[in-house]
């Protein structure tokens, strides 16, 4: 340990007040700082808003900018007045040679600050996803919403262009929606939107995507599936949802029915045209006295669709 003593005496001590920057992204770093006392933080930014870690007596910072001979990777600043031991580069790998056990120590020091950095980035990568929830889904049915469709639809399609998978669009509109609108309010109007999204996703397959187009009406895309299959889906849809009778707080009953449209997807169809298919039929099980679900058949290539 003489010689080791002999090294140490080599280092230095350095103390900073509170709020001071010792590492940043932007300027190289030739030492290892050990706390003695006092506490710093590691942040993104310059300011001591949100530290990621907090560092306190007998932790250790800069051994990483060292060991890969890069910029540091975020902010080290003091929180309260922090005396500090300097090791430079030279001596840390003099120290390292001479005593292996220090070097096992330093790699127990760096998994350890992996598994922090693992622990924080986990942490960001949920909040990025409810971020991300929030922005694709639609408030009121709790469906997705539709920039979410124009995003996942279309790269949905070309998944089963590439893989020779069947697939099938049902567009779903809630029949007589304005007369409950008008008879039992808009608020109970907002009501039975929630009710239809629950039940979509209650009784839709885990590969169905299902997103609200607008107003009352809602979209779902089948991958996977054949249009007979399709059919038996959006048939037990229907059924299910004019069985399941929305009841108000004020005790009142909306029975609710939908009309659906469906289309089969071929392979070089666009989402537009599919939609546009789908839409179709939707329109002719309207006419049809609604309650219903039709199908129209696409062309068999795009050229015929676009004639």
């Amino acid at each position: 340990m003489g010689v080791i003593d002999a090294e140490l005496r080599e280092s230095g001590n350095l103390c900073i007040e509170a709020g001071k920057v010792l590492l940043d992204p932007k300027h190289d770093n030739a030492n290892i700082y050990i706390v003695l006392s006092g506490e710093l933080l590691i942040c993104l930014e310059p300011r001591i808003v949100n530290p990621i870690i907090r560092m306190g007596v007998g932790d250790c910072v800069g051994e990483l900018s060292i060991i890969d001979a890069s910029l540091p990777s975020a902010y080290v600043v003091s929180a309260i007045e922090t005396h500090l031991l300097i090791i430079p580069k030279p001596v840390l790998w003099r120290m390292l040679a001479l005593q292996p056990l220090m070097a096992l120590n330093l790699l127990h020091v760096l998994s350890h600050r992996i598994r922090e950095n693992n622990v924080v980035l986990l942490g960001s990568l949920e909040l990025q996803r409810a971020y991300r929830n929030k922005a694709e889904t639609d408030t009121l049915t709790g469906l997705h919403n539709r920039a979410w469709f124009e995003d996942v639809f279309p790269r949905q399609l070309e998944l089963c262009e590439r893989t020779g998978q069947a697939a099938a669009l049902l567009m779903l509109d809630i029949d007589h929606f304005k007369k409950v609108n008008d008879q039992y309010g808009h608020q109970s109007g907002d009501v039975a939107l929630r009710h239809i999204g629950m039940l979509l996703l209650r009784n839709l397959r885990s590969t169905d995507l299902c997103a609200r187009y607008g107003g009352e009406e809602m979209i779902v895309l089948m991958p996977g599936t054949e249009i007979s299959h399709a059919r038996l889906t959006a048939e037990r849809l229907r059924e299910q949802i004019a069985n399941a009778a929305l009841i108000l707080d004020d005790g009142r009953e909306i029975k609710l029915n939908i009309s659906g449209g469906l289309a089969e997807w071929q392979p070089g169809t666009t989402l537009s045209n599919l939609i546009s298919a789908a839409d179709l039929a939707l329109y002719q099980a309207k006419n049809a006295g609604r309650n219903q679900i039709a199908v129209n058949a696409l062309p068999q290539t795009l050229d015929e669709c676009q004639t």
